[in-house]
């Protein structure tokens, strides 16, 4: 069976070797190089490097719509296009090229969470469940038939980070046994309920703002979603701090949101929202390193109440 796979980020990389084990991957797509950090080096897709190692050909496009490009991709002759974290969406007059169409790798139960940031909003939500769909690719957003699905709890400790990594890992095998089902026949494409979906906007780098008058457990839903980007952060006498390692307390208060109600040797406690206390464990200055409120405090004023 021939592939050509569309795909840009690290979360990839297992899909990608559980792959190649078992089908031909004729041909890898990805995102352009691009240029970032202090020293504006040129960052490689974590897909390009794959394909290079591999001997896999890859090519770049900027624009999918080009006529030559869509060439070379139809050129490949491919029975199947695999999509997943691509991070643009696919035209139609590339979806519809390979045999069998393309699938999509989303890692929501559809329809709920479409879009672009479907793990980090079902945690900011505090939801116990999600899970991997694979489903065709048509015009609308999300919406094609879905092939199969795989539901997977979501721990209390769970941050995006590491779902990603346990839905990279458990999903890899769930898309090959997909992939074969759609090859032999014996998978049946299950309509989406419209009417039942919802949406997964973009996070955007200012929702890390910490909101001291939001309860405890949304911050820490939000530090679940955020981390590791952006991060959920506060001002601190007017300097911006990362919060690293936090939980919900158990204390309750009277006082407003952002007061801060204790600290000792361990941890910092923070007035939220509705009476509830955020715990603070850790923290990081801009450029420097995490650090326990404590250890911060020997060098630094610590201001009564937190911006």
């Amino acid at each position: 069976m021939k592939l050509i796979f569309f795909g840009t980020s690290a979360v990839c990389l297992p899909f990608l070797e559980a792959l190649q084990g078992e089908f031909d991957i004729s041909l890898i797509v990805t995102q352009p190089d691009s240029v970032g950090g202090r020293h504006k080096q040129t960052i490689v897709p974590p897909v390009k490097t794959f394909a290079l190692a591999n001997g896999i050909p890859v090519i770049q496009p900027h624009n999918l719509k080009d006529d030559g490009v869509i060439a070379q991709i139809a050129a490949v002759g491919a029975d199947l296009g695999v999509v997943i974290a691509y991070g643009r969406l696919i035209p139609k007059r590339v979806f519809l090229l390979p045999r069998l169409r393309t699938v999509n790798v989303h890692f929501s139960l559809l329809p709920q969470y479409r879009g672009a940031a479907p793990v980090q909003r079902a945690l900011e939500k505090g939801d116990p469940v999600s899970g991997i769909s694979i489903f065709e690719i048509v015009k609308k957003l999300d919406a094609g038939p879905i092939w199969a699905q795989l539901e997977m709890p979501l721990l209390p400790e769970d941050t995006t980070e590491t779902v990603w990594q346990r839905m990279s890992a458990e999903g890899a095998a769930f898309l090959n046994r997909t992939v074969r089902g759609i090859w032999d026949g014996s998978l049946q494409q299950t309509p989406q309920l419209h009417d039942a979906a919802t949406l997964a906007p973009p996070v955007d780098k200012h929702e890390g703002y910490a909101d001291w008058n939001l309860t405890a457990s949304l911050l820490f839903n939000k530090f679940r979603a955020f981390t590791p980007w952006p991060g959920l952060c506060c001002f601190i006498c007017g300097k911006l701090f990362k919060l690293t390692d936090i939980r919900v307390s158990e204390l309750t208060h009277d006082r407003k949101p952002g007061v801060v109600l204790a600290m000792d040797k361990k941890s910092l406690k923070v007035c939220c929202g509705a009476g509830t206390v955020l715990e603070v464990f850790q923290l990081q200055p801009q450029g420097k390193k995490p650090m326990t409120p404590y250890c911060y405090c020997q060098g630094n004023r610590l201001p009564d109440c937190l911006e």
